[in-house]
């Protein structure tokens, strides 16, 4: 049989796995995000250059 006090440390121990699942996801969450906004930006980037490129011809 398991003791009160081995449910608390259980419980304890899937806080703290549920915690660190939901900081990782947030984590690589945040990463992906960041890689999108820096792609568009570099195709704004390039589309905006050859532009004014076009434009001083």
């Amino acid at each position: 049989m398991t003791t009160p006090r081995s449910l608390r440390k259980t419980e304890a121990y899937r806080l703290a796995v549920l915690c660190g699942t939901l900081g990782c996801a947030i984590a690589w969450g945040l990463v992906e995000l960041l890689a999108l906004q820096r792609s568009r930006y570099h195709l704004w980037r390039e589309r905006h250059h050859t532009q004014d490129a076009r434009l001083q011809r």
